[in-house]
């Protein structure tokens, strides 16, 4: 499903918003209204708005002090703004330009100047705000290179060092410690590689997020075969409540993807002969898919950092299995893309549920 830009437009005149929310709506845009600066900050604070049309001409706070303000807000600070106005004069376009406008239209507008206008500008914005994305991921692509890497690499050339230089035998107790550790070290990292290379496949191909009907029920079944070595390794009882009949609108690949890591995490900290669960809640135009545990829980402050885009945090298992900490962003990532919503409640020794909020198709 392709992204709808969102519009907000800001005039104290009823008749000019529906003029103008008429043209942009046509051209299939998501519009809001506000007929006030004030309105329109706190309209901006609490949604996600691609692109600005403001009138300037308002009473209590004209467009300019409302441009200010909203300029003075970093999280608004970027979001295009294009003054649509009857003022024509040389200082008032000057000024529109000085308080962070990045156009001026003149009323009366022509049709086709509103629409290419507000589409020009409207396609840097996004291209700039996936092209920020991509820095970002970039970086933390690099800072895993850098050490969750790079550190199973060095601690091989310093153990094959120690081989060299004779300082352990290769039938000595040290040895096979060692060669176990290395062994780990050399399963976690495939593991993590596996995940950016399933991540920047995900990044790369658009049919990955394409959305369309998808039984929950199926997907859930292959993943729980897919990790049966894992599972049947700490006697764990897993158990598949789904309904059969709940259809949901998503991408069934990217789904399975983080149904895997959900339940591969599920397994590392549930101690053996536990109880892991797969269930959904029916909300009418909504539908959770929800995956319980009663493993060893997280903290708060644990739990916090799991929403911190960028940052890792790493726990090791009951069994002591070892994770890279990147599969939670890889979970995020895709369950925006699938136009749903990731919600967490763990308690420390009592277990974590992860709540998977989608659109149901009815």
């Amino acid at each position: 499903m392709a992204y709808i830009p969102k519009i907000l437009i800001i005039d104290d005149n009823i008749e000019n918003l529906k003029v103008v929310g008429s043209i942009l709506q046509e051209e299939n845009y998501d519009i809001a209204v506000s007929l006030n600066g004030q309105s329109a900050i706190n309209i901006l604070l609490n949604n996600q708005i691609d692109l600005i049309l403001m009138d300037i001409m308002m009473p209590e706070m004209d467009g300019f002090e409302a441009c200010r303000r909203i300029k003075e807000i970093d999280k608004l600070k970027e979001i295009p703004l294009i003054f649509l106005t009857a003022k024509s004069q040389t200082k008032d376009i000057l000024e529109a330009f000085e308080v962070g406008g990045v156009d001026y239209i003149f009323k009366p507008f022509n049709r086709m100047e509103l629409i290419a206008r507000v589409k020009t500008h409207l396609d840097l914005f996004l291209a700039k705000r996936k092209l920020d994305e991509l820095y970002k991921n970039r970086d933390m692509i690099y800072s895993i290179l850098a050490h969750d890497i790079r550190t199973p690499f060095n601690k091989m050339f310093q153990f094959l060092q120690l081989l060299s230089d004779g300082y352990i035998q290769p039938n000595s107790p040290d040895f096979h410690e060692l060669l176990s550790l290395l062994i780990e070290e050399k399963q976690r990292t495939r593991e993590l590689i596996d995940e950016l290379v399933e991540w920047g496949k995900i990044q790369m191909n658009e049919q990955m997020t394409e959305l369309r009907s998808v039984n929950l029920k199926p997907i859930a079944d292959s993943v729980i075969v897919f990790l049966e070595p894992q599972i049947q390794e700490k006697s764990l009882n897993i158990q598949n409540t789904i309904s059969e009949h709940l259809n949901v609108l998503g991408n069934e690949k990217s789904l399975e993807v983080v149904f895997r890591n959900l339940l591969a995490n599920a397994v590392k900290f549930t101690p053996n002969g536990g109880k892991i669960e797969f269930s959904s809640e029916d909300k009418g135009n909504k539908a959770d898919v929800i995956l319980q545990d009663m493993g060893i829980g997280m903290t708060p402050d644990v739990l916090e950092k799991l929403f911190v885009k960028h940052e890792f945090h790493k726990t090791t298992g009951t069994n002591q299995e070892k994770g890279s900490g990147f599969g939670i962003h890889l979970i995020k990532d895709l369950v925006k893309k699938n136009n749903a919503t990731l919600d967490v409640k763990s308690q420390l020794n009592q277990g974590t549920t992860f709540k998977i909020t989608l659109d149901k198709v009815l």
